[in-house]
């Protein structure tokens, strides 16, 4: 793990990025949660079972461990992005399984519980969509849907039992992923859903960077990305590699990960 720590923080020096988060899961039980219902969205509660088997330790009994490091990390970004009000933030990592829809995950949820403002959470794992698993619901509608079919995002977009917070799920898994999400309607949709809602802030759960061509051309659209990193996974060389593809500016901060997949 040390040559990791090392690795962000000569990343940290050379381009002005935060101090690594240590992330650890803490495996707790899950909490029943009282929620507020929306209009125009549909509630269906998560599964209680299901956020203990995905790590989601901030809606479990006692989250203390890792909800005071997401806390931390929810000020870090509040800090620096309503200044220049970026609202949009791709989550990505350099592999698979080094725990971005873990993280995507914890920190919407804080900010849905800690913030004024609303939050929405689009899975943009075409081919591997994550989000909806973790919560433990069923639903086969989706991004993939809007993209190709035109369904109406009103008709897709579900509550999870958690007030202020917004999943837009996947859909049904697809291989022409990079191809829908650089369309020119993916690129309007998400310009609009920073535009119309300026009290909302948007997480994308996208594909690593190394792996897939699409979390690259997200980034290009989404005003900030968070990298995920897994301690005693990931090289040297692929952490800079992969800071490199996404461009230093479009960086916000960097997760050093200890162990939690998905």
């Amino acid at each position: 793990m040390s040559k990791i720590k090392d690795a962000l923080e000569k990343a940290k020096r050379m381009r002005g990025l935060s101090a690594p988060f240590l992330l650890i899961d803490d495996g707790t039980a899950a909490k029943n949660e009282e929620v507020s219902q929306r209009t125009h969205t549909k509630i269906v509660d998560y599964d209680k079972d299901a956020v203990v088997r995905h790590n989601i330790a901030t809606l479990t009994a006692d989250p203390y461990r890792v909800s005071e490091r997401f806390k931390l990390f929810k000020t870090q970004i509040l800090t620096k992005t309503q200044i220049e009000g970026d609202r949009t933030i791709l989550i990505t990592s350099c592999t698979d399984g080094e725990g971005k829809t873990f993280t995507a995950i914890n920190l919407a949820v804080m900010f849905a519980r800690e913030v004024d403002q609303t939050v929405l959470v689009v899975d943009v794992n075409l081919k591997n969509p994550g989000i909806l698993p973790a919560f433990g619901i069923d639903s086969r509608e989706g991004l993939t849907d809007y993209l190709l079919h035109n369904k109406p995002l009103a008709e897709i977009l579900i509550c999870p039992g958690v007030e202020k917070l917004t999943i837009l799920p996947a859909g049904n898994s697809i291989q022409r992923s990079a191809e829908m999400l650089g369309s020119l309607k993916m690129q309007r949709l998400i310009a609009e859903m920073k535009s119309r809602y300026h009290d909302r802030y948007i997480f994308f759960d996208g594909p690593s960077i190394l792996t897939s061509v699409d979390a690259l051309v997200l980034s290009k659209y989404i005003d900030r990305t968070l990298l995920v990193v897994e301690a005693g996974k990931v090289s040297p060389t692929q952490l800079s590699k992969s800071i490199n593809l996404i461009g230093e500016d479009k960086i916000l901060g960097t997760v050093l990960n200890k162990g939690t997949p998905a």
